[in-house]
């Protein structure tokens, strides 16, 4: 949930960081951390292509023993064999003969030893610990944060299309995967990112490069290949709608639509357990952390997690600026023009064209020519701004929608309420079944995600039995809490790992100067 219309689309960013090359580093940390939370702009504050894996290169004589680097502490693994066949999901609600909710097209859910099955690999660029640590030290002296963490590994990566499903019917996704390149049994960091657009061609791995120096002109890689040299397998999924690879998805990506990017992520993680299967590399245990929409995604693939793909482990999850509730946030987007407006305006566009209900489409929350001018802009541009040239609340919704965005619950307005609720963490029908620690991080100065609404589904959450630990970062705006709370939210996810019982929890505290915001 990022500001796609305030910011250069994500594809700009990326030809303006390569004109820079590695040696602008420092910037370009920062800004790869705030990728995570914005890769493109609503509103937001050539390697070997083949099936196999190509890991037979990894020495296991040369590997420290899980858990052995210095302070800060190297994550634990849990060792794991390779994935055993893809388990059933649960039958889901007894009293529901389908997944479907709010008035869709009743499907099933595919059950298939095929889901995060491989379907193409390519090599990626790999990087020495010392070209790591250069960008990371870079960084540090221009004080783009604090941190005393250092790169441990060296990486290698892949970009992976593999199999999952989208209402009923297979369909294929892609993901970027970094890991070390020395022999380990190492954790999975599972990374969701914010908003990066809304077809494949606004795709987040669109970028990545395939040798090492290319490697440092694009954001999500290098963050992906940081994360991989702390000790962790980073998997960061592209979500159904948005893939590099393969034939086209022919629909929109189902922005903030919790089903579809929980399936998509957890199916991420099964092919990266598949893909590194018989290698020298083996994944463990399951974290998660996501910025803003992928906040939004985390929170979701903690709720699908039993349902879905009980085989996984996730150990602890990390929920970064997220609009939890989405029908909360309507409030506030609905009563003024704001950043939230435009998030509001292209969640409603795609939950329509995912769940397909209303009566009258998109008219009955649009008016003309917005109705139609809307999805066309979202299906043409990573960047849609024109298509809200001169819009108000006013000129561009139905009455209606707008009077019922400022009502509780929405004022019952069918299917829109529906949508809203269902995809909101304290209202959706969704059973909780897990008990996964997560952290809840805020930024004091988002001026995107009303943190009113969230601290108030904060305590909801908390009544409902979610194991949640609340940081509010001092001054920060809405892409940069991941970086301030840098070392917390990484050491958070590195004691669930260690079996660390989880402190502080279920308390709203005030804003306070996050370990690694910069002097």
């Amino acid at each position: 949930m990022n500001t796609l219309f305030s910011h250069r689309n994500f594809n700009a960013r990326r030809r303006r960081t390569s004109a820079g090359g590695w040696g602008a580093s420092p910037k370009f940390l920062r800004g790869a951390l705030a990728s995570l939370v914005c890769t493109a702009g609503i509103a937001c504050g050539a390697g070997s292509t083949d099936g196999t894996s190509g890991e037979g290169d990894v020495d296991a004589s040369t590997t420290p023993a899980p858990g052995s680097s210095t302070s800060p502490a190297a994550p634990s693994a849990t060792s794991t064999s390779p994935a055993p066949a893809t388990p059933k999901p649960d039958a889901g609600d007894a009293a529901s003969s389908s997944r479907a909710k709010c008035g869709a097209a009743p499907y099933e859910w595919v059950t298939s030893n095929a889901l995060g099955d491989v379907l193409e690999s390519q090599s990626k660029a790999s990087h020495s610990i010392l070209e790591l640590n250069y960008v990371i030290i870079e960084a540090k002296r221009k004080k783009a944060f604090k941190s005393d963490r250092v790169a441990k590994h060296g990486t290698k990566s892949r970009l992976l299309r593999y199999q999952t499903q989208d209402r009923g019917a297979l369909i294929d996704a892609t993901t970027l995967m970094a890991y070390p390149d020395k022999a380990g049994t190492y954790p999975i960091l599972l990374v969701l990112h914010g908003t990066a657009g809304f077809t494949d061609a606004c795709a987040p791995s669109k970028g990545a490069a395939d040798d090492a120096l290319g490697g440092f002109t694009d954001e999500v890689s290098v963050l992906l290949s940081l994360f991989a040299s702390f000790g962790y397998v980073a998997v960061a999924p592209d979500y159904i709608g948005l893939k590099s690879l393969g034939a086209p998805t022919g629909f929109l990506h189902p922005y903030l639509v919790g089903e579809p990017t929980a399936i998509a992520s957890l199916d991420a993680v099964r092919a990266a357990k598949k893909q590194l299967a018989g290698s020298n590399v083996t994944p463990g245990d399951v974290v998660v952390v996501g910025g803003s929409q992928g906040g939004h995604g985390a929170a979701f693939v903690n709720r699908y997690l039993p349902h879905y793909a009980p085989e996984l482990v996730i150990k602890g999850s990390v929920w970064d600026v997220p609009p939890t509730d989405i029908l909360g946030q309507a409030l506030p987007a609905l009563t003024s023009w704001r950043n939230a407006t435009k998030n509001m305006i292209a969640a409603s566009t795609t939950y329509e064209s995912w769940y397909k209900a209303a009566p009258n489409g998109l008219s009955s929350a649009f008016l003309a020519p917005y109705d139609t001018s809307i999805p066309a802009a979202l299906a043409a541009s990573c960047s849609p701004s024109s298509a809200f040239n001169g819009a108000t609340l006013e000129t561009l919704f139905q009455p209606a929608f707008v009077t019922a965005g400022r009502q509780p619950s929405f004022g019952g307005l069918s299917p829109w309420a529906c949508y809203l609720a269902e995809n909101s963490l304290p209202t959706t029908s969704v059973p909780k079944q897990d008990s996964i620690p997560s952290m809840f991080l805020l930024g004091e100065n988002d001026e995107l995600v009303d943190n009113t609404v969230e601290r108030a589904s904060f305590e909801k959450l908390c009544t409902q039995g979610h194991v949640l630990q609340y940081l509010e970062c001092q001054g920060a705006s809405h892409t940069k809490p991941l970086t301030y709370a840098l070392d917390q939210w990484m050491t958070f996810l590195e004691d669930r790992l260690a079996g660390k019982p989880v402190t502080g929890t279920c308390t709203v505290k005030p804003a306070e100067k996050c370990t690694s915001t910069p002097d």
